[in-house]
């Protein structure tokens, strides 16, 4: 693995208003940092993040708050694997959750299968959802810095979800008339 560069940014808001303060923690959520304390957190040097990381900052100034970058050429033996751990504990739990919500869809279409409820909005309904976790595990992906072990997973389950959809969506087809058995 190449030499990891960090940087760490600490930033200042004024408590009013408070829709300033939400819109930058959930813009650096999403962008996947760790927080090392309120209003300090840490994120592996990526391009990409520094660019959107300088749209937060002028936001932030803009609303009469201060930041701080601090670019980190190394971090010691002892604090790296700990930091690492953290990153990855966090995308853990959102593997997780993506884990049990693509389970929960493969579920619907075989009971929807089972039932033999094949219909043009069963169809629409599932790809809705389908949808919805292939935005999700991308956003999840995007910010999975250090690959943690559940994206493999996560990855191949996504993947069945979307074969069980084509399989349902043919059988809709079928029972419809417009594919032939």
């Amino acid at each position: 693995m190449p030499e990891l560069h960090w940087i760490i940014f600490s930033y200042k808001i004024p408590a009013e208003p408070s829709s300033v303060r939400v819109r930058v923690w959930r813009n650096l959520k999403t962008l996947g940092v760790h927080y090392i304390q309120q209003s300090v957190c840490i994120f592996p040097y990526r391009d990409e993040l520094m660019k959107k990381l300088k749209k937060l900052e002028l936001l932030i100034a803009e609303n009469g708050g201060e930041t701080t970058f601090l670019k980190i050429e190394k971090l010691s033996a002892q604090s790296e694997p700990l930091i690492l751990s953290e990153f990855n504990k966090e995308r853990m739990i959102e593997y997780t959750e993506f884990i049990q919500e693509a389970n929960k869809f493969l579920d619907e279409i075989e009971n929807e299968s089972k039932k033999a409820n094949f219909s043009f909005s069963e169809i629409e309904e599932n790809e809705v959802e389908l949808r919805r976790l292939k935005k999700w595990l991308l956003l999840i992906k995007s910010r999975d810095y250090f690959l943690c072990e559940l994206q493999d997973m996560s990855v191949a389950l996504f993947e069945e979800c979307n074969i069980a959809f084509e399989r349902f969506t043919n059988h809709v087809y079928k029972h419809e008339g417009i594919l032939e058995e």
